[in-house]
């Protein structure tokens, strides 16, 4: 009894003086106002604005917990300056705090208001175990992440609930060289380290890195099991046997939206005529010999270019032919076909003496039998877009200017496609293989390579996770620099296929949570990325943020901060970070702690003081 009343005389720090809704006035006893208290010999941190300070206020057997958010003192004037030993004891303290939280009568901390304090009502401090119990994150049984400390009270560690943290989307924002790198790599490197993960999780979850600058793909950042792609577009075709390519099969590639989307395609002409060319495609490739089945659709068209009666739109064909056969060289029209076909000349009437089998026998029909589908898709399909091409040309559905542009777009960005991809027919487009994280490197890839390939291959994992998806098993895919391809601002893209981007990665974020599809998007620029996916997040990671548009789009997104949290993102050091969201019941300032050196993310400022520095004076040479 003598313990617990010593404890309260020294905990007890004031009165409640004031009740205006949740914004609670505390009126600070006199001997209270030092910043440290002693407590069995031991210094006892007294209460003060601050991101991690708290009070707690008794009702009854009910604990109110408030944060303290600002103080003020006024001079106490009713009675006569005799009464005090000093100038000081005319003073008196009062701090404002707010209401955001309660012990529940097993003593476990609740969000929300549940009652509201009296007028008189007695304030105390936290005692050490009770501020442990209030940033205990998770409960003893739960896998745990091992963050970092709080900023203002490093002694106090911060461990997060991995299934808090991963079962939810995550943002991590910062301006550059804030940390936000390294508190990215940090929760996952903790995760993959973690005992329990690497027994039980490596073939039921899977991970995505979108790496564009190059960060993650040191041989041991995060953890050394893992596939690495590292890409390249600024080498010639032939000088790819050093970078490794992402493999996708054909069903992948042949989509419409896709294809769309690359030939940028317009919606009422050149989309039907890309919806026409994949229905042949399919068709032909369901027959017992498609090959064959392609030839003789070659071999009659070229019996009906060569019966044309218009010259031009006959030369325009036979030009269309050679591309899908690869011939370079001029086709020789027949000395007979010369005089008497209509193309030709105009009109004849010994031109319907000519009989089929004297076009068969002319090489130009002949050559089709030498034609052989190339090994990639893109070509194959190319080939198919050119064989539609003639259909429609010849049944005068389509004018040439207004289909062969987009045929000629998918052509440019061919090879680059080539260089990241593996578009061998019938491969498999198995990104893991054995592994259960993969790393995309794009650092040395063209910004088209940049806004494509993640939408490529992300639509496809989501796809085939949330159609096999059997609550056994989840997809998480992590995006830094998010703002390359979430952006709502770009200006580079058609606004048919900035929609169809957001639009994709809007719905793995609002729909994915269902079929275990969980994403992780940092970024420098928060005001770029889509409000949709910003407002979707479920657990948040605020690094500095200094431009007013980004402050202002965390804002509006992030209900969870109080405003000094909300005012201090523009200060935080570099490492510290608040932390809002579903894992916590309330906003913590959290100073994240870095990994070894070999396992950090290669994304730290160069040293210009070593940089500049002479080899041989080991001083600056100025």
């Amino acid at each position: 009894m003598r313990n617990e009343l010593l404890k309260k005389s020294i905990f007890s720090i004031g009165i409640v003086s004031s009740v205006d809704g949740k914004n609670i006035k505390i009126r600070v006893d006199k001997d209270k106002n030092l910043p440290h208290l002693f407590f069995y010999g031991k210094l006892v941190k007294n209460v003060s604005v601050g991101l991690s300070n708290y009070v707690k206020i008794l009702k009854g057997f009910t604990e109110i917990i408030c944060k303290v958010e600002g103080e003020y003192i006024n001079e106490d004037k009713i009675h006569t300056s005799k009464e005090y030993a000093s100038e000081k004891q005319k003073i008196n303290r009062y701090l404002n705090v707010t209401i955001f939280g309660f012990y529940d009568y097993n003593h476990r901390f609740q969000h929300g208001i549940k009652e509201m304090p009296l007028i008189g009502s007695e304030c105390e401090l936290l005692s050490k175990e009770e501020f442990e119990k209030l940033h205990k994150l998770s409960s003893e049984n739960e896998l745990t992440i091992k963050l970092g400390v709080l900023s203002d009270e490093e002694t106090q560690q911060i461990n997060l609930s991995a299934n808090k943290l991963f079962t939810g989307h995550i943002g991590i924002f910062g301006n550059t060289g804030s940390g936000k790198s390294n508190t990215l790599a940090k929760m996952y490197a903790e995760l993959f380290k973690l005992e329990n993960f690497i027994e039980n999780s490596a073939k039921k979850s899977k991970f995505i890195f979108i790496d564009f600058n190059s960060e993650y793909s040191g041989e041991k950042t995060l953890t050394v099991n893992k596939r690495v792609y590292k890409l390249s577009t600024n080498r010639p075709l032939e000088d790819h046997y050093s970078y490794s390519k992402v493999p996708i099969a054909e069903n992948s590639f042949i989509d419409i939206e896709l294809l769309t989307i690359l030939s940028n395609a317009t919606e009422k002409t050149q989309k039907p005529f890309l919806n026409r060319a994949i229905n042949l495609y399919k068709k032909i490739s369901k027959e017992k010999d498609g090959l064959e089945y392609f030839k003789n659709n070659l071999r009659q068209l070229v019996l009906r270019i060569l019966k044309l009666k218009e010259k031009n739109l006959a030369f325009l064909c036979i030009d269309r032919y050679k591309q899908i056969l690869k011939i370079d060289d001029d086709i020789i029209i027949p000395e007979w076909h010369n005089k008497y076909s209509y193309f030709q000349c105009g009109g004849d009437t010994e031109y319907e003496s000519i009989t089929d089998e004297q076009y068969k026998s002319q090489s130009i029909y002949i050559n089709a039998n030498d034609y052989n589908f190339p090994s990639n898709v893109i070509d194959k399909f190319l080939d198919f877009l050119k064989l539609q091409l003639l259909y429609d040309l010849l049944d005068n559905r389509v004018q040439n200017d207004h289909i062969y542009p987009c045929i000629a777009r998918l052509e440019s960005i061919k090879r680059d496609i080539q260089k990241v991809f593996t578009t061998d027919v019938n491969i498999s487009d198995d990104i893991f293989k054995d592994d259960n994280i993969v790393v995309i490197d794009m650092k040395l890839t063209n910004q088209s390579i940049k806004k494509t390939l993640p939408l490529i291959i992300l639509k496809k994992q989501y796809e085939e996770h949330r159609d096999k998806y059997n609550k056994d098993s989840s997809l998480h895919i992590v995006i830094d620099e998010a703002h390359n391809i979430l952006s709502e601002n770009s200006v580079r893209e058609s606004e048919t296929w900035k929609d169809y981007r957001l639009e994709t990665f809007e719905e793995i974020v609002k729909e994915g949570r269902k079929f275990g599809v969980f994403l992780t998007v940092a970024s420098q620029r928060p005001s770029d990325i889509s409000s949709t996916i910003i407002s979707q997040l479920h657990n948040y990671f605020i690094h500095k943020l200094m431009n007013e548009n980004d402050l202002k789009a965390i804002n509006r997104a992030v209900s969870y901060l109080d405003k000094l949290s909300f005012d201090s993102i523009a200060n935080l050091s570099v490492g510290c970070c608040f932390i809002a969201g579903q894992l916590t019941q309330f906003p913590l300032s959290v100073k994240v702690l870095l990994l070894d050196k070999e396992q950090r993310p290669q994304s730290e400022t160069v040293n210009l003081d070593e940089l500049w520095k002479s080899d041989e004076m080991g001083e600056l040479p100025f």
